[in-house]
């Protein structure tokens, strides 16, 4: 393990229960993963991505850090998913080609909703904020409270001539390319793609790079 990894030691406990213990995570476990710095250092670490604070998190001995220098990365494979560092945040590497496609997972933290009468539940999706900091920058506790639930919010990205644009739907995806919208929106029908499945994401930018000059 190479620096920018170390940090204080606090140990934090797991929630308890099936499927995935800690919902902000994109993985349901923290497995063992690959750093490449850009310095060209590579290290492992047992890794997983929380989806709200948009942060790198690695587990070492029942301890949950965030990375020193994250700016010091350049990339880090989890599960043969590759990540690559955007400003504060690392956003997946879904297709690489004429264009790139991205994918920001995000999301956010609400509150659950109060019982109301006649067996409702009221809700809101206002933000909610978590205390995460445990004893220095470095180190996070990932337990939730009870009346806290996570809401999915992530945003999908095109670097196009070596500029970055988001879209969130089907509309926004064939204004990128308007040269070749009628193309793009046939292939999307004729193979019923939804642009919010990353699987069919990743077929179309595939055809995407087919076609675009």
């Amino acid at each position: 393990m190479v620096y920018f990894l170390l940090g204080a030691n606090i140990i934090v406990s797991a929630q308890q229960g099936t499927g995935n213990p800690f919902p902000q995570l994109l993985f349901p476990s923290f497995t063992k993963s690959v750093v490449l710095l850009k310095s060209g250092i590579t290290s492992t670490a047992d890794f997983n991505y929380n989806m709200v604070d948009e942060e790198m998190i690695f587990a070492e001995n029942g301890v949950y850090k965030v990375p020193q220098k994250p700016g010091d990365i350049d990339t880090i494979y989890i599960q043969n998913r590759k990540f690559v560092g955007v400003e504060n945040a690392f956003y997946e590497v879904i297709v690489k080609g004429k264009a790139d496609f991205f994918i920001q997972h995000k999301s956010k933290y609400t509150s659950v909703g109060t019982a109301t009468a006649y067996g409702m539940t009221s809700q809101t999706n206002a933000p909610t904020t978590v205390n995460v900091a445990r004893s220095g920058n470095q180190v996070r506790s990932l337990d939730l409270p009870d009346n806290v639930q996570v809401v999915p919010a992530k945003v999908y990205w095109a670097r196009v001539n070596g500029e970055m644009v988001k879209f969130t739907s089907q509309k926004q995806f064939l204004k990128i390319f308007p040269a070749y919208e009628s193309e793009l929106e046939g292939y999307i029908k004729n193979n019923k793609l939804d642009v919010d499945l990353q699987s069919d994401l990743i077929k179309l930018g595939k055809y995407c790079n087919e076609i675009i000059k």
